[in-house]
């Protein structure tokens, strides 16, 4: 009878903790669920809206610490797959003196791409992350001056990340509406079979809880209004935010988890950080429709050991020190849960946020529990635990429908970013406790022990280059010093990066301008015919000429220019520099004079050697740019039968001055007609120009002076 009693007490003790640590989830989730069905707070973003707004200067910063192995592929894929324009966004590497294989590969970068530039730390390495990231963004402005540009907004990534294709343009889009972003984050893993299992199971426990938190918590938060936590990379700081900061730093080098802090910081402003949830339509190579997600990819730690040293510091920073660190830098006591201004949901996401280093301890102490009281329902030898229709069996029937709730919604977030077989072998492998749920709840557990000791007791380990190290300097209230807690990374192969970049197809629905159907049967019969996509969607009449080359610049990283700009260049001056039979028999125009030749249009039905015919002919380089058919012959008509423009053009004026390029006058003509404003508008809205009162902040004392490129003299040799 006396231990009848102590099992009673066991498992009624446990219930109610579990409960009790449980049944606010369970209550929010469901209050999310019933917000997202009835009153339908968040609609997808009309992707063909994206286009309407003009592409606007953006930030890109890469904080590195010895990550020579990764770093040069990363930059590259950037650059080779985002559908954004090359001049309108510029990547910011952050890397150490002391760290010379990272400089070389940086400086390799810098040279070859003009819209990457290495940003040498002021100290050597590894100080903080967030140290690395202040001194990038005070470069960053020094930059801004010497160009005379404004970012409209900073991307931290890391150096690891898979950026997605579309997420500068989503960024410039959303811009006008939310001064903080974050995207969402999925960890990338091997596709899942039963003989990769072991092998793969630390990462696939990172892809299980990034699924669940990034498809349903995070979304669930911005619906309610509550703190949308920063994932340290995807975090889109807007120009209006960082100027909050005056010359102060924006994040705290003095922290193990800054992006957390800063979205706090934010939070506490009546910033909110905004959870960019948008996904869009894609045809697999079997032609069949997928959904994409706008989310940064990366490769995750696959030992247990990276795993726990990188959770511990999460919990540690998060859980443990982000609220008291930021009472100490206000230098007074808070308590920002007591914010009378603060939302009820603000207030309790933050709850949620400190529950894991209690939650964390238990989540593994329950197993022992479900495996005695399993066995006690089919040997007699073993006595209950859980008494029918005792209180304990009654609360433990509740903890089961929590639990059940929450593997359901573990299962369609993982279905939903990584599809059923992945379902299978996190949630259903085997059924009831799944061997990836034990090994993920292992690794927590673990994580969070340590890092309760190290925020008891410090960590006494020996500095070193790759290890976390916190040296107490007083008690309580001395800052404690802090070294990169370096992950060392793997990216991935180059065939296997093309999955992520854009296809025609995937452009044209994107835009709308053709259906799913339109597009299965079209790559279906353009195969069966030996021809192109393009060529069989116009000769079908499926989209027009236009609609294919606007397309194909996004695909090349090409401008487009568009019919409707003509006017605004000064096609005229060039007439007597080229033959008009020759242009309209190769069908292409020059648009712009550059150091060395000319930027010509090309549309579809340009003569395949046409380039070559101008570089042979008239002794010229020739940058090809996209125009649709009918805008190279109206190009030529404007050209030959109209009066040079003498009219002044202040965007002309920056190119020809070397302070802007041919792709930003391109740019600037489109919207300057598109939007009927002028060109230092234009110039203001794209981030070309100052505006000198809206950035007095920012301004420099120091007098700027830009060096005109050489132009080459119109010479025999341009003339017949």
């Amino acid at each position: 009878m006396g231990m009848e009693n102590v099992l009673y007490g066991v498992g009624l003790t446990l219930v109610i903790l579990y409960l009790a640590l449980g049944i606010d989830d369970f209550l929010w989730d469901i209050l999310s669920l019933l917000k997202r069905v009835f009153r339908r707070s968040h609609k997808p973003l009309d992707m063909q809206k994206l286009d309407s707004v003009p592409p606007k200067l953006l930030a890109i910063v890469i904080a590195a610490w010895q990550e020579e192995n990764v770093l040069e592929d990363v930059i590259d894929n950037i650059l080779a797959s985002a559908q954004y324009p090359l001049s309108m966004y510029h990547i910011f590497l952050g890397v150490y003196p002391n760290d010379a294989e990272t400089l070389l590969i940086a400086k390799n970068l810098e040279q070859k791409h003009p819209n990457v530039h290495v940003i040498v730390n002021c100290k050597p390495g590894p100080t903080s992350k967030a140290q690395n990231i202040n001194h990038v963004i005070n470069q960053i402005k020094l930059f801004e001056h010497q160009r005379k540009w404004c970012f409209a907004s900073m991307t931290i990534h890391d150096a690891e990340d898979v950026v997605h294709p579309l997420e500068f343009k989503v960024t410039n889009y959303l811009l006008a509406f939310h001064q903080v972003m974050q995207f969402p984050v999925f960890p990338i893993i091997e596709k899942p079979t039963l003989r990769n299992f072991s092998l793969n199971i630390t990462t696939a426990t990172y892809a299980d809880e990034f699924a669940e938190n990034h498809f349903i918590t995070m979304r669930n938060r911005r619906n309610l209004g509550a703190l949308v936590p920063s994932a340290g990379t995807g975090f889109v700081i807007s120009r209006q935010a960082i100027q909050y900061f005056g010359k102060q730093d924006a994040l705290s080098k003095d922290s193990l988890t800054e992006d957390y802090l800063l979205a706090l910081t934010f939070f506490e402003r009546n910033i909110q950080n905004y959870y960019v949830f948008e996904r869009v339509p894609r045809i697999t190579e079997g032609h069949k429709q997928v959904w994409d997600f706008i989310a940064t990819r990366s490769i995750f730690p696959n030992t247990l050991k990276a795993a726990v040293k990188q959770k511990c510091r999460w919990v540690l920073g998060i859980t443990m020190r982000s609220f008291g660190l930021a009472n100490i830098l206000k230098n007074k006591q808070i308590g920002i849960l007591k914010n009378k201004q603060m939302s009820l949901a603000g207030r309790y996401s933050m709850y949620k946020d400190l529950k894991p280093k209690v939650s964390n301890l238990f989540s593994f102490v329950g197993y022992p529990v479900v495996i005695y009281f399993v066995a006690s329902l089919f040997y007699p030898a073993f006595l209950p635990i859980y008494p029918q229709y005792s209180l304990s069996w009654y609360l433990s029937l509740a903890v089961l429908v929590i639990m059940l709730k929450n593997q359901i919604a573990k299962g369609i977030a993982i279905y939903n970013v990584y599809g059923m077989r992945s379902v299978f072998l996190a949630c259903l492998f085997p059924p009831i406790v799944s061997v990836r749920t034990v090994w993920g709840n292992l690794i927590n557990t673990i994580a969070t022990l340590k890092a309760h000791k190290q925020n008891i007791f410090g960590n006494s380990k020996t500095p070193s280059d790759k290890k976390l190290v916190v040296t107490d300097i007083s008690k309580a209230q001395e800052k404690k010093k802090l070294a990169w807690a370096k992950t060392d990374h793997s990216f991935l192969g180059k065939d296997i990066l093309k999955r992520y970049h854009r296809k025609l197809g995937d452009v044209l629905l994107e835009k709308g301008s053709v259906t799913v159907q339109h597009l299965q049967r079209a790559l279906l019969e353009s195969k069966a015919q030996d021809k192109k996509l393009g060529a069989y969607l116009v000769e079908n009449k499926i989209i027009t000429e236009a609609v294919l080359m606007e397309a194909l610049a996004r695909v090349k990283l090409m401008p487009f220019v568009k019919e409707s700009s003509l006017n605004q260049y000064n096609l005229a001056q060039y007439a007597y520099l080229f033959r008009e039979n020759l242009l309209r028999e190769l069908l292409i125009v020059p648009l712009l004079e550059t150091d060395k030749g000319f930027v010509v249009a090309f549309c579809n039905a340009s003569s395949e050697n046409a380039q070559e015919i101008l570089r042979r002919k008239y002794h010229i380089e020739v940058t090809a740019v996209f125009i649709s058919e009918k805008g190279v012959l109206e190009a030529l008509s404007i050209m030959y039968h109209s009066i040079p423009n003498q009219a002044h053009s202040l965007i002309m004026e920056l190119y020809e001055q070397g302070r802007i390029n041919y792709e930003q006058v391109i740019i600037a003509f489109n919207f300057k007609h598109l939007l009927r404003i002028e060109d230092a508008d234009i110039l203001l809205n794209m981030g070309l120009q100052f505006d000198e009162i809206a950035d007095m902040p920012w301004r420099s004392r120091h007098k700027f002076t830009v060096p005109a490129i050489r132009r080459k003299q119109s010479g025999a040799a341009w003339r017949e």
